[in-house]
């Protein structure tokens, strides 16, 4: 499983966005795990999409992409997140996973 660069339309950089995701890493690829048992060639993109408010907490999240139930996994996951305190409104993110078996 591998992060891509996420783009955020708000206060929020980038840098801050990826490092608070990265600390869910284990979570995120214990979705994709999940899928595996079902589909071994399971592969490609989630993009999951994103509202931090303004206290820090995931407001809204949704994913699409590779499968249904490793897409609703990860938003979960992402929901659950705790982000620093934007300035100026809520921040809009979009953040692409890329998954593919271990070789």
């Amino acid at each position: 499983m591998q992060p891509g660069t996420p783009t955020a339309v708000g206060d929020l950089d980038t840098p801050t966005i990826q490092f608070t995701v990265r600390q869910a890493i284990t979570r995120l690829r214990y979705c994709y795990e999940r899928g595996l048992v079902s589909d071994p060639d399971l592969s490609g993109i989630v993009v999951v999409k994103f509202v931090i408010a303004l206290d820090g907490a995931v407001t809204r999240a949704t994913a699409t992409g590779v499968d249904a139930e490793v897409a609703s996994c990860v938003a979960n996951v992402i929901l659950g997140l705790e982000f620093p305190k934007p300035t100026g409104g809520d921040v809009e993110v979009t953040y692409p996973f890329a998954f593919e078996p271990a070789q």
